[in-house]
C-alpha cells in the first residue's frame, strides 16, 4: 500500500557450530515505517557482512523475505538485505529524489516501472535479472458469473468493469496495454481503445478515494459480484485463503501483457555501486534456486519462464502480448491522468433554420438530437453540464442564445427533473426551436464567459459548440474581433477550452478552427450528423492533447 514500508531483515541459520553470531533486532515505528534488521558480527566464510537495502513490491515481498531468511549468509553473497515492502510509486519517487531514501536494489512488479523512472531520472536502472517471477493480468469473477472476454478491448468496454488506477497499478495499466497491443496487430482498433478509456477514467474519478489496489478489487468481486481486472497471483492467493468460495480468473484468447518482476540496481553512482551490484547478482542466484521457485509457486507466482502454475491453479497457458510502440505507455498514463479529471462543460447547440435541412431520410436537427442523446452516456456522473440553444434572436431582443438547462452538477434538480434527465429532455425538444439565422459569434463569447464565471480548478472547464452554418448576425463582432477578445480574456491559470463541432460541410471550418485554437481547444467536422458520438469522444480525448502538452 502506498506510503507504508515494511522492513524485514534476513537471518542466517546457525549451521556452523561455534560461529560467533550476534543478532540484535531493532524495531522502529515512526512515520509509518516498520523495520527489523539483523546484524551479525561476522558470518562464517565471510570476511565481513555488508548491508544492502532492497525495495520490493508488496505482492512478492513476503516470499522474498522468507527466502532470504532461510538462506545462508554465504549464499547471499555475504550480504544482509533490508527488505522494504514498498509500493512502486513510492520507490519511483525516491529514485527521483523528491522524497524518502532511495534503495540499493529494487524489485517492482513490472519493467514498466523502470521505464517510468527514465523520465524523472534521465537514465534506466541497470537490470541484475530481467525477471525473478511472473504473473499476468486476468479478469476475475465469481464462479459462473461472467463469460470469458474475447479481447482486452472488450474488457475495457464493459460498463461496470473494475480496472483500478493505471497510474499506480501495473495490472490496470497492463490491461490497457494489452488492448493497445491487440490494436497493433489489427485485432482491435486504437481509436476504440481511446474511446473506452474516456468513461473508465471519468468513472475512476468518482471512486479514486476508495480502496482500489488489486487485492481490494478482488475482495470487492468476492463481496459484491461483477468483474475486475486483477492478477493471476492475487486470485490464486485469494482462492488459497478462501477455498469454499473460490473466484474464477480468465484471460482473453488473445493473451495478456505479463508482469515480470525485474531486479534492478538502483544505488547511486559511487564507491558502493559495484558492491551493491555484486549483492544483486547473489540475490538473483538465490531467487532462481529450486527452494525459491517452490516458495514463489506456492504464493501463486509463475517462474521467470512464465510457464503455467501447477495443479490447475490460475488460467493455464496464455500468449504474451507485446507492445511494439513503447511511447504508448507514457501516452496512456498521461491521457488517463487528464481524462480522470471530471468535466465541467456547457454544450451549445445550433437551432438555426438550416438545421431543418434534409440529411438522408431524416434532418440535421433530428440526427443531431439522436446523436446528442446517445453521446450523453459518455459523460460520467461527476460531470457538470449545462445546455444552450442558439439562433439569431432566440434569447429575446439581440440575444442569440437561450439557456435551456443551467450549468451544474448531476445532483441539481431542474424543473422537477434530475440534471441529466433535464438535459436529455431539453435536447429532445430542440427541433421545436429550429428557426432563424446563425448567431455564432455572440453566442460563442457569451458561453465562454459563462463557463469562466464559475471556473472550478478541480474540473476541465470547457464549451462544446455544435453548428452547421456560418455567422449570420450582422450586429455581432467580426471573427477577428471575437478571436482577439477570447485571447485577451483567456486566463492561462484558469483556462476555458472551446471545442467546436461543424455539422456537415456547410459549417465554416476556418472560423471554427480559429475559435477553438484561440482557447487551446480543437475543432472537428462531422460530415454526417451520425458521426457526432464519435466527435464527442474525440472532443473528450482532446483534453489530453492540450493539458498533457502544457
Amino acid at each position: 500500500m502506498s506510503g507504508r514500508h515494511h522492513g524485514v531483515g534476513t537471518r542466517r541459520s546457525p549451521v556452523f557450530a561455534g560461529a560467533a553470531i550476534v543478532i540484535v533486532a531493532v524495531v522502529v515505528v515512526a512515520g509509518g515505517y516498520f523495520g527489523v534488521q539483523a546484524f551479525r558480527a561476522n558470518g562464517a566464510g565471510c570476511d565481513s557482512v555488508g548491508q544492502v537495502s532492497l525495495a520490493v513490491d508488496p505482492t512478492i515481498a513476503p516470499v522474498v523475505s522468507d527466502v532470504l531468511s532461510a538462506t545462508d549468509v554465504v549464499d547471499r553473497g555475504c550480504t544482509d538485505f533490508e527488505v522494504r515492502a514498498e509500493a512502486p510509486t513510492d520507490t519511483a519517487t525516491e529514485l527521483a529524489g523528491t522524497a524518502g531514501t532511495r534503495p540499493d536494489l529494487w524489485i517492482p512488479d513490472s519493467t514498466l516501472w523502470l521505464l517510468k523512472t527514465l523520465r524523472s531520472t534521465g537514465a534506466l536502472p541497470e537490470v541484475a535479472k530481467s525477471s525473478v517471477a511472473n504473473t499476468l493480468p486476468v479478469v476475475v469473477a465469481r464462479e459462473g458469473d461472467a463469460p470469458p472476454p474475447a479481447t482486452w478491448l472488450q474488457v475495457l468496454q464493459a460498463p461496470d468493469q473494475r480496472i483500478g488506477d493505471p497510474l499506480t497499478s501495473s495490472a490496470s495499466l497492463a490491461s490497457i496495454l494489452g488492448a493497445l497491443a491487440e490494436s497493433e496487430v489489427a485485432i482491435s482498433d486504437a481509436k476504440a481503445v481511446s474511446a473506452a478509456l474516456v468513461p473508465k477514467a471519468q468513472d475512476f474519478g468518482r471512486i479514486a478515494d476508495q480502496p482500489h489496489d488489486t487485492a481490494d478489487l478482488v475482495n470487492q468481486v468476492a463481496a459484491e459480484g461483477g468483474t475486475s481486472v486483477a492478477t493471476e497471483q492475487s486470485v490464486v492467493a485469494y482462492n488459497a485463503a478462501n477455498p469454499a468460495t473460490p473466484l474464477t480468473p480468465v484471460v482473453p484468447p488473445t493473451g495478456s501483457y505479463f508482469l515480470n518482476y525485474p531486479l534492478a540496481v538502483t544505488a547511486a553512482a559511487g564507491p558502493d555501486y559495484d558492491r551493491v551490484k555484486d549483492a544483486g547478482a547473489a540475490l538473483s542466484s538465490v531467487l532462481a534456486n529450486a527452494t525459491s521457485a517452490d516458495a514463489l509457486s506456492a504464493a501463486g507466482f509463475r517462474p521467470a519462464s512464465a510457464i503455467p502454475l501447477s495443479d490447475g491453479r490460475g488460467v493455464g497457458p496464455s500468449a504474451a502480448l507485446e507492445l511494439k510502440n513503447p511511447l504508448a505507455i507514457e501516452t496512456t498514463l498521461r491521457d488517463w491522468s487528464v481524462l480522470a479529471l471530471p468535466l465541467r462543460t456547457l454544450v451549445v447547440e445550433d437551432v438555426s433554420g438550416s438545421m431543418a435541412a434534409k440529411s438522408g431520410d431524416s434532418t440535421r436537427i433530428a440526427l443531431t438530437v439522436e446523436a446528442s442523446v446517445g453521446a450523453n452516456d459518455l459523460f460520467s456522473d461527476q460531470t457538470e453540464m449545462g445546455l444552450w440553444a442558439f439562433s439569431i434572436g432566440l434569447g429575446g431582443g439581440s440575444q442569440d442564445y437561450r439557456e435551456l438547462v443551467p450549468l451544474g452538477p448531476v445532483t441539481n434538480v431542474v424543473n422537477g427533473l434530475p440534471q441529466r434527465e433535464a438535459i436529455l429532455t431539453a435536447i429532445r425538444g430542440l427541433p421545436a426551436l429550429v428557426n432563424g439565422g446563425t448567431g455564432l459569434y455572440d453566442t460563442t463569447l457569451a458561453a465562454f464567459r459563462r463557463v469562466k464565471e464559475g471556473y472550478d480548478p478541480k474540473f476541465v472547464n470547457s464549451v462544446i459548440l455544435l453548428t452547421d452554418g456560418t455567422n449570420e448576425d450582422q450586429g455581432s463582432p467580426s471573427l477577428d474581433q471575437l478571436i482577439a477578445t477570447l485571447e485577451r480574456e483567456q486566463d492561462p491559470v484558469r483556462p476555458i477550452v472551446i471545442v467546436t463541432v461543424g455539422i456537415t460541410t456547410d459549417a465554416d471550418p476556418v472560423a471554427l478552427q480559429r475559435i477553438a485554437a484561440a482557447t487551446g481547444g480543437t475543432s472537428y467536422v462531422a460530415e454526417d450528423p451520425r458521426d457526432i458520438p464519435d466527435v464527442f469522444v474525440q472532443a473528450l480525448n482532446s483534453r489530453t492533447q492540450r493539458i498533457g502538452g502544457e
